[in-house]
């Protein structure tokens, strides 16, 4: 994400209802301290393509996904992701991206921008991003220990066995944690690997943008190629057909009816993909208005949910060795494991190596620390654009490295709780009730928000305007399939992700979850309530958005002819397949220039009034 921060202010013409302002302003050049000198460098399609594969595809495929399917059934949990995938994340991952590119606004500002009793929900899903990377950290910092334990021989875990290692040495778990107050002290070990972690996160968002723009091609696709050698090695050992045919062979179609397996499905794909989290938004915010959004939405889609699925035949074919071994059935493995599922079969794999263990051990640990990076780096930015942003209305300014390092500090103490002696319990537990019950909630309400107050027919015109007079879509992209799309947009995704978080809410509130005592899930009672009251803080404003009439908005000049101006009637309307109009690009005639937060993170936002060109002028001056 970090090499599309690039950006210096650009000329941009403003054209409102009744006026015209054009706004001049000379680049301020952060990344070399200049003014006046303009960066010319444009995202290119594989850029940014690379920048949301190295977003959507995290640890959470190897981590979430095996033990998702592992306690929900086999294949009938994969059945249940595959279905959710298709009809509810995909299509709100791409409804995302052409918001983002349409409105050329972060998250809160877009919704703000849509309408202004939204802001609250914006503030809601940065809470959510907030407390998922905390946790979500401390999840990559696992990986540390075991990087370091690899360039030990014998390896560590050989020795006492996998599954001690793990909750003894890296988890530092306690063997009776209900019966212990408090959080039962830290685990050292695991408290230098979270430090350590955020010290390269704050390093790397703050000074280190350049380097990793090189790096991201590397940071993608070394995880794709060392997870099919993991998977070349873990299917021919004895018993891996076990495991196999757990995964895709056993079905069982009673938990096709549970609708636990298919909130735990849905929540996975929307976590993994990040659909719901507003990082999407951001995005698409940065990319050159013309980008084809939607094809980059489904190689996006596809690939995330390959890479899983991949894994997933990689995972449980070393599990179904491993049962093989012990005589206990694939099931039993898993479950016995638990959510640290991934770690496990990895440590377990190594053995397979013979004398190159250590040396694929820090390869492949590596490989899920630097999957992990990649998702860190996007929400970090992803919530310090949003802070920046907010404070700068406030008229309070930072020099960016500051606010990093107060957020990456903040994270860093917020994350503390999950490396004590009862830190995955309570990890495991803000994981059920943000990361799946709260998320199925905001995604819920984003669907209601894209309904009634941003219409379908807005966005075919804005995913159209964006791709008329590219080479390949001459006359502009539609929505494929549209009648399924539409289903998905009015239907499937708000009535599935309303009934599942209805549902898990209703089952948290009559069983703690995983038996873990009110002392652990009142925590998560707390941040999910709180999380639903923030988004709820400013519905009470009745102001309307800042969304011009379709016909009217300057972006869609090139998809509506004169005649369809005058009759353009409401949202059912189709965007004509006729173009007219004078051609010219929109970004030309659109009402976009940078403000100071566009200079430093790459945000193009629009010029709302004849104050803001003040300011403009006056900080250009």
């Amino acid at each position: 994400m970090q090499h599309v921060m690039c950006y210096v202010y650009k000329k941009y013409r403003r054209r409102g209802h009744n006026d015209a302002t054009e706004v001049e302003a000379e680049g301020l050049n952060e990344e070399n301290g200049k003014e006046g000198e303009e960066d010319d460098h444009k995202m290119t399609t594989n850029e940014y393509i690379f920048a949301l594969v190295g977003y959507a595809i995290g640890i959470g495929n190897i981590w979430r996904f095996p033990y998702v399917i592992a306690t929900n059934g086999g294949s009938a949990a994969l059945l249940a992701y595959i279905i959710c995938a298709i009809f509810v994340a995909w299509p709100m991952f791409t409804y995302e991206l052409i918001l983002g590119q349409h409105l050329r606004k972060s998250f809160i500002k877009a919704w703000n921008t849509v309408r202004p009793r939204w802001r609250g929900f914006g503030f809601a899903q940065l809470m959510l991003i907030f407390i998922c990377n905390s946790y979500f950290s401390v999840v990559i910092a696992y990986t540390l220990p075991y990087i370091k334990a690899s360039c030990i021989t014998p390896l560590p875990w050989t020795v006492v066995g996998t599954k001690k290692y793990w909750e003894e040495d890296v988890l530092g778990k306690l063997p009776t944690p209900n019966l212990i107050k408090g959080l039962g002290g830290f685990e050292g070990e695991m408290l230098v690997a979270l430090s350590v972690f955020w010290v390269i996160i704050f390093v790397s968002v703050a000074f280190g943008k350049n380097v990793l723009a090189k790096i991201t091609y590397v940071t993608v696709t070394m995880p794709i190629v060392l997870m099919f050698v993991l998977l070349i090695v873990a299917v021919r050992q004895p018993g891996a057909n076990l495991g196999i045919e757990f995964y895709i062979g056993k079905f069982d179609t009673g938990k096709l009816t549970e609708f636990s397996t298919w909130a735990a499905a849905c929540s996975q794909i929307l976590f993994s993909l990040g659909s719901g989290f507003g990082t999407a938004v951001t995005y698409s915010s940065f990319v050159d208005r013309k980008e084809d959004v939607y094809k980059a939405s489904m190689i996006v889609c596809f690939m995330n949910s390959a890479f899983s699925i991949i894994g997933g035949f990689a995972v449980f074919s070393i599990i179904g060795w491993v049962a093989q071994r012990t005589g206990q059935t694939v099931e039993e493995t898993a479950s016995a494991v638990g959510p640290g599922l991934a770690f496990f079969t990895v440590a377990e794999a190594m053995g397979l190596f013979g004398d190159a263990q250590n040396v694929m051990s820090v390869l492949f640990y590596v490989m899920l620390f630097t999957l992990g990076l990649d998702s860190a780096y996007a929400w970090t930015e992803t919530i310090v654009v949003a802070v920046k942003e907010e404070l700068a209305k406030k008229g309070i300014k930072l020099i960016k490295w500051q606010l990093i390092l107060i957020l990456c500090v903040m994270m860093y103490l917020f994350g503390l709780v999950f490396v004590s002696r009862k830190g995955f319990e309570i990890l495991d537990m803000i994981d059920m009730f943000v990361g799946t019950v709260f998320l199925l909630y905001l995604v819920f309400v984003e669907t209601f928000i894209f309904n009634f107050d941003y219409g379908w027919r807005r966005l075919e015109a804005a995913l159209k305007a964006a791709t008329v007079g590219n080479k390949g879509t001459p006359n502009g992209r539609t929505v494929f399939p549209s009648w399924l799309c539409r289903i998905d947009f009015h239907g499937t995704v708000p009535l599935a992700t309303g009934a599942l978080f209805l549902y898990e809410l209703i089952n948290l509130g009559r069983n703690n979850y995983e038996g873990y005592p009110m002392s652990i899930n009142g925590w998560g009672w707390f941040l999910l309530c709180l999380g639903i009251v923030i988004s709820w803080t400013t519905i009470w404003k009745s102001a309307p958005g800042k969304l011009l009439p379709i016909e009217e908005d300057p972006a869609f000049q090139e998809i509506f002819s004169p005649e369809d101006k005058e009759v353009g009637n409401g949202d059912d309307d189709e965007v004509p397949e006729k173009l007219a109009g004078s051609g010219n690009d929109p970004g030309e005639d659109d009402d976009f220039a940078d403000n100071e937060l566009g200079a430093d993170a790459g945000l193009r936002q629009p010029l709302d009034d004849a104050d803001d060109v003040a300011k403009k002028q006056e900080l250009v001056a």
